[in-house]
């Protein structure tokens, strides 16, 4: 009985943590992009070489259109929190010739990125890092802001 208990238990923690594609569903995602979604690829979890952390990721698709939810875990906030700050450091936004401003409302840390292909959302909540970078929009970027926030403090809403 003991076993069943701790198995049950064990399973609820691991199915209670939400993957990228549960983030955000394909129907606010289709509304995000302008057009139902085409493709929509879940991917890891995996070891992230880049940051430590475990990585995955939602890729939505509709035409040239593209959403990824990207979900970086860490053991703990301190080390989402330096991850992110390191990857908001001014050389390697100017190498991509993008801009971060601070965002308030989002979870402890958040920035909106600017560059002149993508516009992305990064949050950093406890010891997550959330991204939904949208790109290959038909309209100028600045114009999905609002929407893109929004889906952004939806999924955030869900860490």
């Amino acid at each position: 009985m003991i076993s069943s208990v701790a198995f049950s238990l064990a399973f609820a923690a691991v199915t209670a943590a939400a993957g990228p594609c549960d983030l955000l569903d394909r129907a606010a995602a289709g509304a995000l992009l302008g057009a139902p979604v085409t493709k929509m690829e879940p991917s890891g979890p995996e070891p992230d070489e880049d940051s430590g952390g475990s990585r995955t990721t939602c890729t939505y698709q509709a035409g040239q259109a593209m959403l990824l939810v990207l979900r970086l875990d860490f053991p703990d906030a301190a080390a989402a929190r330096a991850i992110a700050s390191a990857e908001i450091e001014p050389e390697k936004l100017a190498e991509q010739k993008a801009t971060a401003t601070p965002e308030t409302g989002l979870g402890d840390k958040a920035w909106l990125i600017r560059a002149p292909a993508a516009i992305e959302y990064v949050v950093v909540k406890g010891p997550t890092v959330l991204t939904l970078a949208l790109g290959g929009m038909p309209k100028p970027l600045e114009t999905y802001e609002a929407q893109l926030r929004a889906s952004t403090t939806a999924a955030a809403g869900k860490l």
